[in-house]
C-alpha cells in the first residue's frame, strides 16, 4: 500500500513539474516573476 502512496505522489510530482514546463512555453512573463520571487525569498 505505501509502494502505491509513494507512486501516486511521484507522478502527481511529475505531472505538475510538466505543467510548470508547460506554462512556461505559453507564459514566459509570469514564470520569469514567479522564478524572480523565489530567488528574492533567500
Amino acid at each position: 500500500m505505501q509502494s502505491r502512496l509513494k507512486r501516486w505522489l511521484l507522478g502527481t510530482a511529475f505531472a505538475a513539474v510538466l505543467a510548470l514546463a508547460f506554462m512556461a512555453y505559453l507564459r514566459p512573463s509570469f514564470v520569469f516573476d514567479l522564478a524572480n520571487r523565489i530567488v528574492m525569498c533567500f
